[in-house]
């Protein structure tokens, strides 16, 4: 019997047709395959092989513990991408990388990161108020948490989901800074706590106070006052310019005129001496007072005078500065050295910056 050449060329395309069908159901991914974007990692040491058996030659060997990313599967072998090359691997030696959520909290006050989860253990860093912490886990009232590059425990009552509102432009709305391009403003909750709210501003090009830091701060242990007496352990408050830098390292940055402190440097707090309030040699001037501060001391590592009482009027205080410091002081402003440093670059004296320090429900007065 005859069979037509058109017959036969037919036959032949159905035939192609249906091996390239079979074909395609191995290597097409399973319509209930997972997205790409599911990781798993290698339960062993493991060949990525240019096709899905072992019969295909290995592109690279891929080590215990490394995560790739699924493409498709065929069979019992995915289709995975490691690194910059795509191949197949045995799904047995393949285990799911579980999506974990990330919980954050916020801290609701200055807070202390310990080592251990009790109020015995040594401080690792203090969180600023208004912070996001990541949790790690548990230990009773206390959460494990990551700040940064930091990971330790902090007390949950201090801690919420919440996320805080912005803080708020309280610069905006002062009258007395109008000559001002930079204002540290530093604001307490009452006249008797030692505890303080630092920010800085900084004007833009139209004008508009603009927020550049916002950090937890300390006064004198006794809070504020308008009326400062020396020993009074008291800071002032008030709008005040902004004086020398000083410090017992090397300028770290500031524009502000740098001096460095030798084991020389005393300030002068004796009230009936004609040096009252004034940055003195120790031991070219020791007959001329009875009482002085030693300069040489860790918490003016670095810091700034506050120009209180430039006319050094007896009695009304001396030795006012912004300084490092984790506590209360005896007059002066203080937060953490890496504030401080942040602040004294900052200060720019072209921009005729400024102080002010105040209870907040006085701020209007400003």
């Amino acid at each position: 019997m005859k069979i037509g050449k058109s017959l036969v060329i037919k036959v032949l395309m159905c035939l192609i047709l249906i091996a390239s069908l079979g074909m395609s159901q191995e290597i097409v991914a399973d319509p209930k395959a997972e997205a790409a974007t599911t990781q798993y990692k290698t339960s062993a040491t493991l060949n990525l092989r240019t096709g899905a058996s072992t019969k295909h030659k290995a592109i690279t060997t891929i080590p215990k513990g490394k995560t790739v990313t699924y493409v498709s599967k065929s069979g019992s072998w995915y289709k995975v991408k490691y690194g910059s090359k795509t191949g197949y691997a045995s799904s047995k030696y393949l285990k799911k990388v579980q999506a974990t959520s990330v919980t954050t909290y916020y801290t609701t006050s200055a807070l202390n990161m310990r080592a251990g989860a009790s109020a015995n253990h040594k401080v690792i860093t203090t969180i600023p108020k208004g912070k996001a912490v990541t949790y790690v886990s548990k230990s009773d009232s206390w959460y494990k948490v990551k700040y940064g590059s930091k990971t330790g425990y902090v007390s949950s009552k201090y801690l919420t989901s919440t996320k805080p509102a912005a803080p708020k432009n309280y610069a905006e709305g002062l009258k007395t800074v109008g000559n001002n391009k930079q204002l540290i403003l530093v604001t307490t909750n009452g006249t008797s706590t030692s505890n303080a709210t630092i920010q800085t501003y900084e004007k833009d090009s139209k004008g508009k106070w603009k927020l550049v830091l916002s950090v937890p701060g300390y006064i004198g242990k006794y809070g504020l006052t308008s009326n400062m007496s020396e020993g009074g352990k008291k800071s002032p408050q008030g709008k005040y310019s902004i004086g020398q830098a000083f410090g017992t390292k090397t300028n770290p940055g500031t524009k502000l005129s740098y001096r460095k402190i030798t084991s020389d440097d005393v300030w002068v707090d004796d009230s009936t001496s004609k040096l009252y309030n004034t940055w003195q040699s120790r031991r070219k001037t020791a007959r001329q007072w009875k009482s002085a501060e030693n300069m040489n001391v860790p918490a003016y590592k670095y810091g700034f005078v506050i120009n209180y009482n430039t006319k050094r009027v007896p009695g009304k205080g001396s030795a006012i500065f912004f300084h490092i410091s984790s506590s209360y002081t005896l007059g002066c402003t203080g937060t953490s050295e890496a504030n401080v440093l942040k602040i004294m670059r900052w200060l720019d004296p072209k921009k005729n910056p400024v102080i002010i320090q105040t209870p907040m429900k006085e701020l209007s007065k400003y």
